[in-house]
């Protein structure tokens, strides 16, 4: 790839959550004749690491008034990313953010209506907001934000979404709209689609390299970015990346990936279990949509399958006392129950999950409960961990914006699964794709064994089955590099089957340094998991979060970013240097990748 197409690329991947939506600058004086600052440009740049996506995003807003005023940015992060780095401009001089132990700048106004109330909505829990001074009449303010995130990845297909639409709040074109995006594969790219933005030029595709472009003046900003491209891998293989400390320790990022499909013969049998909150707050059209996604998913079984239903709500209504084959009649039989399925007061989660985990007699099937709920009942996920004897995935499904995040999401790490968030627009397509995504187990009981002991703080503790078309993610910390076996071990539909590999933990900083912000952002949100679900918040953990947040200079629940106009920005060994307000390729950086890929 040469540096001429690095300059304009453009990207790709999927998000979670219902943000949407570019930056707005708020002025912070009341007498300021607008509502926000004008967006004169924005320009995005996304590099793309296997399923590890960075974005940056710089923007110019202007001060269309003739005195000056200060004014808040903010921008709506998307669910289960975590800002990296923020940078302003303040007299043509590059600044960046520090983190402080203090709360998030708020937007002028109460909040309580009005334009700040609308933008506190649009930027939801996730997003961040940054107070900046003194910009002066017809003065560009500009701006910078990284952050980081993993992608969705299913049956070899990547999808990314920038959150570009503010046509709520923005109805004239700006004068610049680009992007650049950058994907490394490890696999070879097949295929790959920007369905949102078609006018984009292709610069670069190589067996498993792909550069994108896009440069439109005159933009309405009314539709977000959609990319996505697919890969194809046939094996289960290992990307790996490692990246050493300044002065403490080193990072990496395991990912295990098996193969797109499950060749014939080699898919294990499941024994999955729907449990459907039927509460007060599951009721109308909500409710009739999970039904129907549970009934259309019916189809997806196997005759070696095995399934339950289990409604629930201040009480429990097992369809079968025990879970039975998915025969055509059982099947009938099933949609005739759900039918009768109604809304009722209450929601005992723990209960219907005690339940579920009773009628597991054996791991001779892939266990899986998929949890229809809000995450607001009195389940613990400690105590669910505890009755799960034979490892079932659980994988609770979150609908809307009315949920308590941090109970589904520890629900599913203790328990071998992963949560699934989904707008309430249209949530009966988005559970098929999941059901889809658990329909072909192919290594249960699964285990990875490092061939060192000095690893620690590996996230998260507990290794899933293995699906084909899906993926599996690790992150940790080692003292010092040097090469290591390791390997995978699981039950498969021929026995116990073992996959032997090595990996190398570098002793360079290395152009995959992202590798620091990523188990960063892991042991935050854990943590800070841990503080939500016991609803106090302990001194020692508290410190410990805001010590991470401060190394790493990544948000956390307990800090935020401060322009203190004291700190300069230095550019540290990126493969996008930043001048001017672009970017530009460094000649510092090689392009050759560490990634380990392949059969192990």
């Amino acid at each position: 790839m040469t540096r001429s197409a690095l300059i304009l690329i453009i990207l790709s991947l999927f998000w979670s959550g219902s943000a949407s939506g570019d930056g707005l600058m708020i002025p912070a004086d009341r007498d300021y004749p607008k509502e926000f600052l004008r967006n004169r440009m924005t320009r995005v740049e996304v590099d793309i690491d296997g399923l590890i996506a960075r974005t940056s995003v710089y923007q110019e807003f202007v001060n269309e008034w003739d005195q000056t005023t200060d004014a808040v940015y903010s921008f709506p992060l998307p669910e289960g990313a975590r800002a990296t780095r923020f940078v302003y401009w303040f007299e043509d001089q590059a600044y960046q953010a520090v983190i402080e132990e203090t709360e998030q700048a708020l937007n002028p106004g109460t909040g309580e209506g009005g334009t700040a109330a609308e933008v506190n909505q649009y930027i939801d829990q996730n997003g961040i907001s940054i107070s900046l001074r003194s910009i002066g009449p017809d003065e560009i303010q500009r701006v910078r934000l990284d952050y980081i995130q993993l992608c969705y990845f299913f049956q070899g297909q990547c999808n990314y979404k920038y959150p570009l639409d503010t046509s709520d709040f923005i109805t004239y074109p700006i004068d610049q709209l680009e992007f650049v995006v950058t994907v490394q594969s490890n696999s070879p790219i097949v295929d790959f689609s920007l369905s949102s933005h078609p006018s984009f030029e292709l610069l670069t595709l190589e067996d498993r390299d792909l550069a994108l472009g896009l440069n439109q003046p005159h933009a309405y900003l009314n539709a977000d970015l959609e990319f996505s491209y697919t890969t194809d891998r046939s094996e289960l293989g290992v990307d790996f990346y490692s990246a050493a400390g300044d002065t403490s320790a080193g990072h990496f990022a395991l990912f295990v990936r098996p193969p797109d499909q499950a060749a014939s013969g080699t898919a294990l049998p499941k024994r999955v279990f729907f449990l459907l909150s039927t509460s007060s707050r599951a009721f109308g059209a909500l409710l009739a949509e999970n039904i129907e996604a549970i009934s259309r998913s019916l189809d997806l079984l196997t005759s070696d399958d095995l399934f339950n239903i289990i409604p629930f709500s201040n009480s429990i209504t097992t369809w079968r006392a025990a879970s039975v084959a998915a025969t055509p009649e059982n099947i009938a039989a099933a949609r005739e129950f759900l039918s009768t399925v109604t809304s009722r007061f209450g929601s005992r989660t723990d209960l219907a999950l005690t339940t579920a985990l009773e009628q597991i007699p054996d791991d001779h099937y892939a266990n899986a409960i998929l949890l229809f709920d809000d995450g607001f009942s009195a389940a613990d996920p400690q105590v669910i961990e505890q009755l799960n004897t034979f490892r079932a995935g659980i994988f609770p499904v979150g609908i809307g914006d009315q949920l308590f995040r941090p109970r589904l999401e520890t629900m599913a790490a203790l328990n071998y699964g992963f949560v699934t968030y989904i707008d309430d627009e249209d949530p009966g397509e988005e559970i098929v794709k999941l059901f889809r995504k658990l329909s072909q187990p192919v290594l249960t009981n699964t285990a990875i064994e490092y061939g060192r002991a000095d690893l620690w703080d590996i996230l998260p503790r507990k290794v899933p089955t293995i699906y084909a078309g899906s993926y599996f993610f690790a992150t940790g910390s080692y003292p010092a590099p040097g090469s290591t076996n390791f390997n995978i071990s699981g039950l498969s539909t021929e026995g116990i089957k073992i996959f032997d590999g090595q990996l190398d933990f570098t002793s360079r900083r290395s152009r995959h340094r992202f590798v620091h912000s990523l188990w960063a952002k892991e042991t935050i949100d854990d943590i800070e998991r841990q503080m939500a679900l016991s609803g106090e918040v302990d001194p020692l953990l508290k410190r410990h979060v805001v010590a991470l947040s401060k190394a790493y200079n990544l948000r956390s629940r307990f800090t935020a970013y401060v322009a203190d106009y004291q700190t300069l920005y230095i550019p540290e060994e990126e493969l996008f240097e930043f001048s001017d307000g672009g970017f530009f390729a460094s000649s510092e950086v090689g392009l050759e990748p560490t990634a380990v890929s392949g059969p192990v």
